[in-house]
């Protein structure tokens, strides 16, 4: 694991060498130096790795470098600092300007205290060098005839990794699960599924969950995890917000009331995933009313006691080891993934593959992460014996976990930084890819590729990682396909957390009574996991990151000058930024989502001349300082979209800017625009209608916009006439747009909305003539909403061969309509539709006229409507009676 820290910090002084070569000045030849000894002991590391298993001098010879490597950044990274401070204090203007400070004492003596640093580093890389040949670590890269790093594979397209359709021996355990959920008795009861970690206890819940009869006999269904390190009353806030649909933070009496008010009378399923305490149920079981109507709590846990625990009548469902054959059959599926096993697999792989399934020991779990590595290998017999024979050293007892080794080994360095990163993240969070992706490259995790964007390489790490099983993909955009969320396997985040602590990669303080007067080590990152404050902790004083989750910070110091990424999402009691922020010259990502008492962002994010992610989303923040559109490194600015944060000057130079959303356009861009060329995610607030006129000569400059977003902040004001892209270099580009507003014409027509559109939102359109004949045109639409009065009229038509590609449709808050039309082989692919408060709904539309319809909400409609598609005796009840999944909330 050495080898990944090793390799991040010779290519970061790589990158220095090139973005900081002025502030660098005097030092820049020793830095490189620096850089060569520590690529040519990288040569070495994976060798050692290897040995410092079996071997603990060799294990403190491989951490002697992990730490000389990290030392080497500090003091370089130091030196960066108080250069950047001197110039900045200085104001001298150009390149001239600082190489004149330069000569100043105060530099000169700067200059050469990092020299001297530096050269006693490189005086204990070769201490250090000389060491190895007593320990026989050798250049495994010369003896395979290979360079230090792996390519970064080119952008491939993507094959959707799904986690349900590999699942092996499942089907008898949903039946028994679902018999007992729907049949058992009418009392509540308690089900517990139990077994050890990596027997699939939560793909099991997880398909018993989504199966068609539990969607459709539970009104009600709630998934919670709840894992090793909970909060009662965050459990039950997080209940009542699946269960209402809004989110509010109560306190432990208030919301247990109100959940046990909104659950009574209904026939519910609560599923607890990952429960480790008898403790859980006894503070929670109260809230679950028993109303006798056959509602359901369904358990997963590694524990019996406390399955009987719950539910002491009860007999816990225990998962078994599959057999021999099960285990060949998912092992096979993983490793020839999306290709047909029976045509491929010749009986010499099959023969490699039985005694693999010994090793795996039948465990789900590591049969799924070796075939995932056998996935990405040429399906050839010694290629297949090679990885059995590295597998040999397994210890008995401890065969998963290295088995997860052996996979994680076999990374490039950039993806294990990557997924040992995932460590960060609470346990069993979904986490959105989005937020991974910017934080990766901040991190400078991501090497640069190509002519593609690194977002776009940020993308194929995270792909390639759900293709090797290191990730579960938890959802898909409908847009590019790419992962829009994704999660972690309890026992692969215990190995990430393992490692992350064995490198000093990153330390996790995740107890309120975690013990401060003991340091956790030398760790790079820090996340901090449901604390009440950093004070009184022990924090490694050479922070690179910063993350926080649901965390109570009542003050903000800005004290780690080192800092790369400060991630304070959903924080509390951080209502501004202090000035000295000011300080930390290598920031390049600032997260500050959610935190929601926030109003304030001092100008001097304006000195950050390396930031490349803002984040102040749901937050107070109502202005950004003019200062911070002079950073030109920056790549996204994502502002709330309630707050009115006016747009970025017409001088700002943004070059490398990718997203920029929601911000309201200043009268100042009637005189000129900004330079935003690059952006790819764009969404804009008109609060004046004459300001429309810029929206043209704007699109006509955006060549890579994907999606756009368009909104009005008062009713008196249309959406911009300019939204027609048709004349514009991105039309055929755009694939998602989300209009909110006055249209500003009764109608729409089809040639103002790009042809390869995939996702479209109208909100408040007010359109006064039925907008489907129109929309239905758009061929690679795959899902669409209209919301909030977007369709004033009574009657909407979707006719036959209308939507070929719609899979998704909602319609709510439609106040007038009272007809929906659906003609035969109208929208063939729709497997979902959602209507909610189409209160004026006289007639049930057609639904059996959609064969593949999956999944039909509908909530607050009209009640004699409602009570004619009814179960019992509904008139209507043909019309909805063949569809899998059927909501109705009056």
């Amino acid at each position: 694991m050495a080898e990944a820290a090793v390799s991040f910090v010779v290519d970061k002084l790589g990158n220095l060498l090139v973005e900081e070569l002025i502030l660098l000045h005097g030092v820049n030849d020793q830095v490189e130096r620096l850089r060569r000894e520590l690529q040519r002991m990288q040569c070495f590391l994976r060798d050692a790795d290897t040995k410092r298993k079996r071997d603990e001098r060799v294990k403190h010879w491989v951490k002697e470098i992990r730490d000389v490597a990290y030392e080497a950044e500090d003091v370089i990274d130091t030196f960066i600092i108080n250069a950047a401070d001197t110039h900045r204090g200085r104001r001298r203007p150009g390149v001239f300007g600082f190489l004149k400070s330069c000569l100043r004492a105060t530099d000169v003596v700067g200059r050469h205290r990092a020299s001297a640093q530096i050269t006693a580093v490189m005086d204990k890389i070769s201490e250090i060098s000389a060491s190895r040949i007593t320990y026989d670590i050798r250049n495994l890269e010369d003896e395979n005839g290979g360079g230090v790093e792996r390519r970064v594979p080119a952008r491939r397209p993507i094959v959707p990794h799904v986690e349900d359709s590999d699942v092996v021996a499942f089907d008898g355990h949903m039946s028994a699960l679902v018999e007992q959920l729907l049949h058992h008795s009418e009392k509540r009861s308690v089900v517990s599924i139990v077994g050890i970690g990596g027997l699939g206890k939560t793909t099991l819940a997880r398909k018993v969950y989504n199966s068609i009869d539990v969607k459709r006999e539970f009104g009600i269904r709630v998934w919670i995890t709840v894992s090793q390190d909970y909060e009662s009353v965050k459990l039950l806030n997080e209940i009542l917000e699946q269960v209402r649909k809004y989110k509010e933070k109560l306190e432990q009496r208030e919301v247990m009331e109100k959940l046990r008010d909104s659950l009574k009378e209904k026939r519910y399923l609560i599923v607890m995933d990952d429960v480790w305490s008898r403790d859980v149920w006894e503070e929670m079981k109260a809230v679950f009313p028993d109303d006798k109507n056959g509602s359901r709590v369904l358990i997963t846990t590694r524990f019996l006691n406390v399955a009987k625990f719950a539910d002491p009548n009860a007999t816990p469902y225990e998962l078994r080891l599959l057999t021999d054959e099960e285990s060949l059959e998912l092992l096979l599926k993983k490793a020839f993934a999306n290709q047909d096993v029976q045509a491929n697999c010749t009986e010499d792989l099959r023969s490699i593959g039985r005694e693999l399934v010994k090793l795996c020991g039948n465990l789900p779990l590591a049969l799924v992460v070796v075939g995932g590595l056998l996935s990405i290998r040429e399906k050839e017999y010694i290629v297949w014996r090679r990885v059995l024979e590295t597998m040999s050293w397994t210890v008995e007892g401890k065969e998963c976990m290295a088995i997860l080794a052996l996979s994680y080994e076999d990374l490039p360095h950039h993806l294990k930084s990557c997924f040992l990163y995932l460590a960060a993240f609470p346990e069993d969070t979904e986490i959105q890819a989005g937020r991974l992706i910017r934080l990766w490259i901040a991190e400078g995790f991501i090497p640069r590729q190509g002519k593609g964007t690194i977002e776009e390489t940020a993308e194929d790490c995270l792909e390639e990682l759900a293709q090797r099983c290191m990730v579960q993909v938890a959802s898909r955009k409908s847009t590019r396909r790419s992962i829009e969320s994704c999660r972690v396997h309890d026992l692969l985040r215990e190995f990430a957390v393992s490692g992350a602590k064995e490198d000093a990669f990153l330390v996790i303080y995740n107890t309120p009574n975690q013990d401060a007067t003991s340091p956790p080590g030398p760790g790079r990152r820090a996340a901090f996991h449901n604390l009440d404050g950093l004070q009184g902790l022990i924090i490694p004083p050479n922070l690179r990151s910063l993350l926080a989750f649901d965390v109570n910070f009542r003050d903000f110091c800005a004290q780690f000058k080192l800092l790369r990424v400060i991630d304070l999402s959903d924080v509390c009691g951080i209502k501004s930024l202090p000035e000295e922020i000011k300080a930390m010259s290598h920031l390049r990502y600032l997260g500050l989502s959610d935190c929601t008492e926030l109003e304030v962002i001092p100008s001097s994010t304006g000195h950050l001349q390396n930031l490349e992610t803002l984040d102040v989303t749901e937050t107070k923040v109502g202005k950004l300082s003019p200062t911070l559109w002079n950073i030109k490194k920056l790549r996204h600015v994502l502002v709330d979209r309630m707050n009115r944060v006016e747009g970025p000057p017409p001088y700002a130079d943004l070059p490398n800017l990718q997203t920029l959303e929601t911000v309201v356009v200043p009268k100042s861009w009637e005189g000129g625009l900004p330079n935003i060329t690059s952006v790819r995610k764009l969404g804009l607030r008109f609060g004046f209608q004459d300001r429309g006129k810029i929206l043209p000569p704007l699109l006509q400059k955006l060549h890579h916009l994907l999606s756009l977003t368009v909104q009005t902040t008062d009713d008196d004001v249309t959406i911009p006439s300019g939204i027609d892209t048709s004349a514009f270099p991105c039309h055929h580009h755009i694939q998602s747009m989300y209009l909110v507003g006055r249209w500003y014409s009764t109608t729409v027509g089809c040639h103002e909305f790009p042809p390869h559109l995939v996702e479209l939102k109208l909100s408040d359109s007010g359109l006064e003539h039925d907008p489907m004949p129109t929309l239905e045109k758009l061929q690679n639409l795959r899902k669409l909403k209209l919301w909030g009065n977007a369709f004033l009229g009574k009657k909407m038509i979707c006719s036959a061969g209308g939507f070929p590609q719609l899979q998704t449709l909602k319609l709510d808050g439609l106040e007038q309509l009272e007809e929906w039309c659906l003609e035969a082989d109208a929208m063939p692919k729709i497997t979902r539709v959602r209507m909610w408060e189409c209160e004026a709904l006289r007639v049930v539309p057609e639904f059996q006229r959609l064969p593949n319809l999956q999944e039909l909400q509908l909530w607050k409609l009209p009640r004699e409507l409602v009570d004619r598609i009814s179960v019992d005796g509904g008139e209507d009840h043909y019309k909805i009676q063949n569809v899998q999944s059927v909501h109705i909330r009056r």
